[in-house]
């Protein structure tokens, strides 16, 4: 197949669902099928380039350039690839800081669609909880209205999301939307140490959000690392976001060790995996299916720790979280009897990417032959 992904930025490091595409495209060039990658909105360019990288092409458009002559270049684009798919990785704050869609994008939407379109949304709207403020569902009553208008403009061939709550709140609007695994964007560093037996070390990979009250993951910290006699140590890696220092002085304020590594390159981000007992992972339990950070500790073979169970789909009933890992346990489901065993079930690190390209071109050849 002749595949055309589209994306935000493609600049390295610096936009996860731009990465998240490049190695999509990457693993799907490597079984046979012509791939591109057009970055419709890239502020860390200043003209538009186009160059290939291992066996695919990457096309850039700047987001300083304004959106029609954008939009009229992607649609050259697309006419000279000829492409039998367009796919969309979608996030909206991609395209827009708030996430309102350019008017500009929504009227040239068919002439990007493409002769089969594919979505993948990796996130939806704001306001979507239940409990969520009256600026939240404002702002996000905006954005959906955007959304649901592109996706209309598009009507795709095939649509995905991470998790069952977005598939959810899809199907509010009107779409079936299946679901499609998240691989982490972090390569396996050859010759990374194994965990000290000393210490008990977590780590956490990338933002804090600031809904994290780590009180009870302190409690549990520090009550597991007296049980085993080891010493309890935090590694906080990359880039963890303005808020997360109220957040890392709970466990300094009770003696845990909390090293902070700011903006580190990917193979020592590896490295910091695989020396960790575990992971922790701020994003609500109900949403995990959508977070890099914990697809990357998996993907090392981490037992991930989830502390937050705060997020529920506003007016829905109880939906499952999503494909269940052994090594992925809620904090609020997990007792001593059964750490000993998660933290001994670490496993080999072996990626993901493998098995989301496969889905991914499956589910293409079940809509292309479908009726």
């Amino acid at each position: 197949m002749n595949l055309l992904f589209l994306c935000g930025s493609l600049e390295p490091g610096r936009d996860g669902v731009g990465d998240y595409t490049r190695r999509l495209a990457g693993a799907c060039a490597a079984r046979g099928h012509d791939c591109a990658v057009l970055a419709l909105n890239d502020p860390h360019i200043d003209r538009a380039t186009d160059e290939p990288m291992d066996n695919i092409r990457l096309l850039r458009l700047p987001s300083a350039q304004p959106w029609p002559d954008r939009l009229a270049d992607a649609i050259r684009y697309r006419q000279i690839l000829t492409p039998d798919w367009v796919s969309w990785q979608f996030v909206a704050q991609g395209l827009h800081p708030r996430g309102f869609l350019p008017a500009a994008l929504l009227r040239a939407a068919p002439g990007l669609r493409g002769p089969r379109c594919h979505v993948m949304l990796h996130e939806l709207w704001l306001g979507l909880e239940a409990g969520a403020g009256l600026k939240a569902r404002a702002l996000g009553w905006l954005q959906r209205r955007g959304m649901v208008c592109l996706l209309e403009q598009l009507d795709p061939d095939c649509l995905h999301t991470s998790n069952p709550s977005c598939q959810h709140a899809l199907r509010r609007e009107g779409f079936e939307a299946g679901m499609l695994g998240i691989f982490g964007n972090v390569p396996f560093a050859e010759g990374s140490a194994a965990p000290e037996t000393t210490s008990l070390t977590a780590v956490t990979f990338g933002t804090l959000h600031p809904q994290w009250r780590p009180a009870e993951t302190v409690a549990w910290m520090l009550a597991t690392a007296r049980r085993l006699d080891r010493r309890p140590v935090l590694v906080a890696i990359g880039r963890t976001g303005r808020r997360a220092a109220a957040i890392l002085d709970v466990f300094r304020q009770h003696g845990i060790g909390v090293t902070e590594t700011g903006e580190v390159e990917p193979r020592a981000v590896s490295r910091l995996l695989a020396a960790a007992d575990f992971g922790i992972a701020p994003h609500p339990w109900a949403l995990i299916g959508k977070s890099g950070a914990a697809a990357a500790m998996l993907e090392h073979g981490l037992p991930v720790l989830v502390p937050r169970d705060d997020w529920r789909l506003r007016d829905a009933p109880p939906l499952p979280s999503g494909p269940a890992d052994p090594l992925l346990v809620r904090l609020t489901g997990i007792h001593s009897a059964d750490t000993d065993l998660w933290l001994a079930a670490r496993r080999r690190p072996e990626s993901a990417l493998p098995r989301t390209a496969t889905a991914f071109l499956q589910a293409l050849e079940l809509a292309f032959t479908s009726p």
